[in-house]
């Protein structure tokens, strides 16, 4: 791949660290017992990281890699506006696989990645919106 500098290459590493962030995710999460029912899952009114089961439970989770707390915590990009569309994103997911109704949680996990873009730091946090 060649540079064009600028945004174009920032976009592109946002994508590359969203992706090893959600990588690293999953091993953690199935390393957990959880079990990856969709991972990327697009909607009309947003988009699922992953969609996991855990204990009978579908566990929908947001994660956040970050290679620097320049711009925050994981945690604090899930404000209200995100929040409502993991909500809508989640009902509309489950009724287009017919699982509603079912029991349903959110959970976030927070890559951090090294310089090299390898993840140094796996943080899950369990419940992180109300349902």
């Amino acid at each position: 791949m060649t540079s064009t500098g600028g945004s174009q290459d920032k976009k592109w590493t946002t994508r590359a660290s969203g992706r090893l962030g959600e990588e690293a995710a999953e091993v953690f999460l199935t390393g957990r017992g959880f079990v990856v029912l969709g991972r990327n899952e697009r909607t009309p009114v947003g988009e699922l990281d992953l969609v996991c089961e855990y204990e009978q439970t579908v566990v929908i989770v947001e994660v956040k890699a970050r290679r620097s707390s320049a711009y925050g915590a994981g945690l604090e990009a899930i404000g209200p506006r995100k929040a409502a569309r993991l909500r809508a994103a989640a009902v509309w997911w489950l009724a287009a696989q017919g699982r509603m109704p079912c029991p349903l949680r959110f959970d976030a996990v927070e890559v951090t990645l090294d310089e090299g873009g390898r993840p140094a730091k796996v943080e899950h946090f369990t419940n992180v919106l109300d349902w």
